[in-house]
């Protein structure tokens, strides 16, 4: 996969995301004080997803077949530290009134997660 088709993927991924996330700032009143944190996800995992695409690339290409299989390692419990870290920073900055956070953070992490699983499933064929 080139990287064009990477980031028209991931623009698409991210335009149906948002606009799932504004559907539910708009019928969900409990949801609406998170807007910030909604785009900071978005944000975090569009950014998630391109540096695993350019690592997941680059191992691909590596003469150590194990690379690749490291990387989807290391990813794996890398992005469960960080989900967990942004939930916690978020939840002890911000103070929110609600868990309404938790489902917004849940609906990007499985979206992107199911994205990044199908790019490096394109990426490790090649």
């Amino acid at each position: 996969m080139d990287s064009n088709t990477f980031f028209k993927w991931l623009s698409l991924v991210t335009l149906v995301t948002a606009l799932l996330l504004f559907g539910i700032h708009f019928f969900i009143q409990p949801a609406q004080e998170h807007w910030k944190f909604a785009v900071s996800s978005l944000v975090l995992f569009t950014l998630v997803c391109t540096g695993l695409y350019f690592a997941g690339a680059s191992a691909a290409k590596s003469k150590r077949k194990v690379a690749f299989i490291n990387l989807i390692s290391g990813s794996v419990f890398g992005k469960m530290v960080l989900a967990v870290a942004f939930l916690f920073v978020y939840q002890r900055t911000a103070a929110p009134g609600n868990e309404w956070f938790v489902g917004i953070f849940l609906l990007c992490y499985v979206v992107y997660t199911a994205f990044e699983i199908w790019f490096m499933t394109r990426l490790a064929r090649s």
